[in-house]
Parts: C-alpha cells; sequence; structure tokens
C-alpha cells in the first residue's frame, strides 16, 4: 500500500517517487480511508506547503493508497462538484490566501491546517457544465505549460551534469596533490554539529537570531527562504553552533552532503542539525564548497550515510572525509579556473529559471483568471 505524504504532494502533481510502501497483512482494499480516483489531497502541515494542493487519479502500479496524517482528503459530491474544478480552485490564489487567513492555526513553526474548518470553506458552484468547461479548458492549458517546464527541466538536468563533470575534473584526487589524501579534520580548525536537540523549542516569530537549517543550504549558496530564527537564550545556550563568515555548512539529512561558504550576511547566525566546518589556514573556503559539492564527495556522504528513510551523514564521517592536500595557491588557481569554466553554465541556468518563475506564474495566475470568471469560456 502506498503511502501518500506532503512530500508527494508536488506543486507539479504527485511525486510517487517520494512516496513510501508498506506491506499490510490481509485484504489492503477492505482497509478504510483509501484514496479514490478524484480525491484532493491538501497538505496540512508543514512550514512552506501548507496548503499545497494534489490530484489523486491512481497508483503507477494500481496498488492501493492512503494519505497519512499530514495530507487532508477531500472526496467531492460529483454531481455538484467536478473534482478536477474543485481541484482547480482549491489551487487558486484567492482559495489560498483564504487558507492562511482562515483555516490555520497553531505558532508560526507548527501552523496545520484544521480539516473542520476546510469543510465549511465556502466555494463557488457554476453550474456542471460551466466547471466541467473550466477544468477541461485548465487540463490543456497547463498541460502544455507543464511539458515546457519539463523539457527546461531536462536540459537544466544536463546542464548540472556537464558543471559536475567540470568540478569532478578539477579537483578529484585523482589529479594527485603534493601531499596525497589527509582526512578532512587535519586540515580544519573544527568540525562540529549545529542544534540537534529540541531545536523548535528555541523558535521565535521575531526579535531572535537567524538560524539555517538543511532547507537553507543548497550546493553552493544559501538560500533564505524559510528561514526560521531562534531566541537570544537559545542562541547564547548554543555557542558551538554560532556561524562565522567563512564556514561551510553542510546537509546531514535529506540532501545530506550539500554544502555552501556562509556569507557575510549570516555572520554571527546559528544553525540546526547541519554539519559546520571551520577551514584551517590550510584551506581555502570555496575550494572545500566545490569539492564537498562533487561527486567525489557525495560518494563519499553516500558510502558512510545512515538511515532507510533518510539518509543522515554525521560529524565522524565528515573528520575522517580524505580530502586532496594542495597548496594554497593551487587551491586559489583551481577556484579561479572552475569559476571560469562553470559560469556560462550558472548563467544559462540562471536564465532557465527565471523562464520557470515566469511559467509557474503564469500557470497560477490562469487557474486563477479561469476559476473567478475573468476568463469568458462559454464558447469553449
Amino acid at each position: 500500500m502506498w503511502a501518500v505524504s506532503q512530500a508527494v504532494n508536488q506543486p507539479g502533481g504527485l511525486d510517487w517517487s517520494r512516496a513510501r510502501f508498506h506491506a499490510t497483512g490481509g485484504d489492503p482494499s477492505a482497509l478504510k480511508g483509501l484514496l479514490r480516483s478524484g480525491d484532493i489531497l491538501v497538505n496540512s502541515t508543514g512550514r512552506g506547503t501548507l496548503g499545497r494542493v494534489g490530484y489523486f487519479s491512481g497508483t503507477p502500479d494500481s496498488r492501493v493508497a492512503m494519505a497519512d496524517g499530514h495530507v487532508t482528503r477531500i472526496r467531492v459530491r460529483p454531481d455538484v462538484l467536478h473534482p478536477r474544478y474543485a481541484y482547480y480552485y482549491l489551487s487558486s490564489e484567492p482559495f489560498q490566501h483564504y487558507i492562511y487567513s482562515a483555516l490555520i492555526v497553531g505558532a508560526t513553526n507548527q501552523i496545520e491546517l484544521v480539516g473542520e474548518r476546510l469543510s465549511s470553506a465556502p466555494v463557488p458552484v457554476p453550474p456542471i457544465e460551466d466547471q466541467r468547461r473550466i477544468a477541461d479548458f485548465l487540463d490543456a492549458e497547463t498541460e502544455r505549460i507543464d511539458k515546457v517546464r519539463a523539457a527546461r527541466g531536462r536540459t537544466k538536468a544536463l546542464f548540472q551534469v556537464k558543471r559536475e563533470r567540470i568540478i569532478e575534473r578539477l579537483v578529484a584526487h585523482e589529479r594527485g596533490a603534493s601531499d596525497g589524501l589527509v582526512p578532512l579534520k587535519h586540515i580544519v580548525d573544527a568540525v562540529t554539529v549545529g542544534i540537534v536537540v529540541t531545536p523548535a523549542a528555541w523558535y521565535v516569530e521575531s526579535g531572535g537570531v537567524p538560524a539555517l537549517r538543511g532547507i537553507n543550504v543548497k550546493p553552493g549558496r544559501i538560500d533564505a527562504t524559510n528561514l526560521v530564527q531562534i531566541s537570544p537564550e537559545g542562541h547564547l545556550a548554543h555557542h558551538k553552533s554560532r556561524l562565522k563568515s567563512g564556514d561551510l555548512v553542510v546537509v546531514r539529512t535529506g540532501q545530506a552532503g550539500a554544502a555552501a561558504v556562509v556569507p557575510p550576511e549570516f555572520d554571527g547566525a546559528n544553525c540546526v542539525d547541519l554539519v559546520i566546518v571551520r577551514p584551517g589556514p590550510s584551506l581555502v573556503p570555496r575550494f572545500a564548497e566545490y569539492l564537498l559539492n562533487s561527486s567525489y564527495a557525495k560518494r563519499r556522504v553516500a558510502e558512510f550515510a545512515v538511515g532507510t528513510i533518510q539518509s543522515h551523514f554525521n560529524v565522524a564521517a565528515m573528520k575522517a572525509m580524505p580530502i586532496p592536500r594542495h597548496s594554497m595557491i593551487e587551491q586559489q588557481r583551481i577556484v579561479a579556473e572552475i569559476d571560469k569554466a562553470i559560469q556560462p553554465i550558472d548563467e544559462a541556468t540562471s536564465r532557465m529559471e527565471e523562464q520557470d518563475r515566469l511559467l509557474a506564474e503564469r500557470r497560477r495566475a490562469l487557474i486563477t483568471e479561469a476559476v473567478t470568471g475573468q476568463i469568458d469560456l462559454t464558447t469553449v
């Protein structure tokens, strides 16, 4: 039986690669709460994912599925609401705004959608034939947009492979450092870890200290989206996890191994459940960043990661990672060579990301315009 979670419920549809399969005793089709084709799924928890809407039309292998406790299932009466029309209306900007203004409860870091409130939410109910026309129109138009975005995504993936191969060629240990390979701990000042014990107990809405988490660390950059703050008291209590400009932060769980140099604007910030690498005088931070994001380092992370559902990389494994011992001058030369080689790739990728953002924006606007009557579909 498939378990549909908030991770499965993605903006472009249900991502079954993120789903989990659970063996069940007896006949799974006899279980209560199974999903049916036409069910609408709404994420009911999760910072950044709450309110995300998905449409269930079946599993990839025709086996049964259930939604977990973080997803609310909506089953409409098809004689009153066309399921696809309902899906699009719940995805529209007016309803998403309504979710955040009227339906959520809890503190900022633990917000959730209450099913009882959702069931009483107002939904416009035009004639069923008009609903069908709206759904058919949006099915066709969003499919066109999604195909373009998917094609751009494939091109972007190819660029990423090329980028990784360039970095691998220039930083890989096979190049032969003058002093061979040494454990990372021998060429850094410290390797430690961010707050791991009940970090949410220190979260505050404002007036606190920024704290980076795994979702903020992307390969080679810091993404401040969904940044949390911890209280001044929490910051004082966790001085070992305070960050300095030039430190490297490395993801431990999920996208284990992704690394980025801490920029000046996050000097003095704190972090949650990240490995912190403080380079010594013989290690150039950006060389270390390129190395830790290379295919070589990813293989090492995969080798030493633990955990069956989410890979988990620990401090001991980071300290033991073999690193090529180049001179500072050689590291700086390699960084400059990589920068020059990947610049056109990064520029092309940035343009594609902007185009994808505009397409996603157009998709959202189209849905809103159709379900709110801003587009005349009477002749469609």
